[in-house]
């Protein structure tokens, strides 16, 4: 029996976009600042992996998703932060091959403590993906207050997490069910922390009980789920790949049965529908209507945050879709080309 190429059992649907190009012109030479970076600081440690992740164009990214960053400097500290975040999250989808769940759980209380305050508090800052984060966050340090970091790391905390659901769901081979999925998988974008993350860019601090407003709540969960939504229907093609089964069109399939173009068309809907919940909320947000409240309406910095969750939503997506192969590569690197870093974290963990 010929075996069945799954990227051949469905095709992209049409997601509706923004018109125009907010992209901004630095994106080519971030490509080159974060590929040096994350080759000289170790965090990357052969050539297949070099060449595997420049390809990539994350520095590209970051121009279509905060084309108005307030200096280079920010933009460069945030483009490394991203960069460091991609094959962390790489490394992180496939520890389920190799690790029990608890082993999964002490890497990432590990992994955590790489951005805390102060050096001590820091675990196995040996390996280069620790001390790689540091320098990241040593320069965050300099331009931010505490309480906002203390709220990055929170939102980190909370993404870092997913990892042992993931890789659970990596070792048995199984889907989760929708209900289950549709709350993970939010999280497990890290969309949270990276809008944080885009306020550094920016240069702005949002207040910790201004974030918490019911407003900033929702319209910020409704993009954090249009976000899922799209990662999974771009990235499908390279999670059967690769053999990855946590994704939504999957708890879709599994929920509702159907083929995968079905399903696909389902995620596709799901998303224009909360897409159109932002849209309504960011309606009212400019023209004051339905808000009644003077903490939220007419702040500068509030309409910076969410011109931020909608240039994630949507022209994260064209950077998805124009100006990378990460969601479309049929490569998977073995261990040996991209050495899991993070697997040593286990074997310190292990008793002696």
């Amino acid at each position: 029996m010929p075996v069945i190429d799954p990227t051949r059992l469905f095709d992209l649907p049409e997601l509706q976009l923004i018109p125009g190009d907010r992209k901004a012109p630095w994106g080519p030479d971030l490509d080159g600042v974060v590929a040096a970076f994350a080759r000289e600081t170790g965090l990357l440690t052969t050539e297949t992996a070099n060449h595997y992740y420049t390809k990539q164009n994350i520095g590209t990214m970051c121009a279509y998703v905060v084309p108005g960053a307030v200096s280079r400097d920010r933009r460069e500290t945030y483009g490394k932060l991203q960069t460091w975040l991609f094959i962390y999250d790489d490394w992180a989808e496939q520890l389920g091959r190799f690790l029990l769940r608890e082993d999964v759980t002490g890497v990432t209380d590990i992994v955590l403590t790489w951005f805390a305050e102060s050096e001590w508090e820091c675990r196995r800052l040996d390996l280069a993906a620790a001390r790689s984060m540091r320098e990241i966050w040593a320069q965050i340090q300099q331009d931010t207050s505490l309480d906002w970091r203390h709220r990055l790391r929170e939102e980190l905390g909370v993404y870092l997490r997913t990892a042992v659901e993931e890789a659970e769901l990596v070792r048995s081979g199984r889907v989760n069910p929708f209900g289950k999925a549709s709350e993970l998988r939010p999280l497990a974008t890290a969309a949270q922390a990276v809008f944080t993350m885009s306020e550094f860019a920016y240069g702005i601090e949002l207040p910790r009980e201004l974030i918490r407003h019911p407003f900033l709540r929702r319209i910020s969960r409704a993009s954090t789920i249009a976000i899922a939504y799209a990662n999974d229907i771009i990235g499908l093609k390279a999670d059967l790949l690769r053999g990855i089964r946590d994704n939504l069109v999957l708890s879709l399939q599994e929920e509702y049965g159907g083929d995968l173009q079905t399903n696909v068309e389902r995620a596709a809907k799901d998303f224009h529908r909360v897409a159109g919940e932002f849209a309504d909320l960011q309606s009212q947000f400019r023209s004051g209507g339905g808000l009644c409240d003077h903490e939220i309406a007419g702040r500068p910095d509030v309409e910076v945050y969410i011109q931020i969750l909608e240039d994630w939503m949507y022209e994260g997506i064209k950077w998805q879709l124009l100006d990378t192969n990460r969601y479309e590569t049929t490569v998977r690197l073995t261990q040996r080309e991209h050495p899991n870093q993070l697997l040593s974290l286990a074997e310190a963990l292990q008793p002696e």
